[in-house]
């Protein structure tokens, strides 16, 4: 299974977030723009 993929077009630039496989995507979004983004990744235990 493929991962998604996230494009945030910020200043004229194009951003790539890759979400991890277990965790979060936090997009910090300030006037209409993304000024942050935080990844945590957490693990699955067996």
């Amino acid at each position: 299974m493929d991962k998604d993929k996230l494009y945030v077009d910020s200043k004229g630039k194009i951003i790539n977030i890759e979400p991890p496989k277990y965790g979060e995507v936090k997009l910090i979004i300030q006037n209409g723009r993304v000024v942050r983004s935080e990844i945590t990744t957490s693990e699955q235990y067996k």
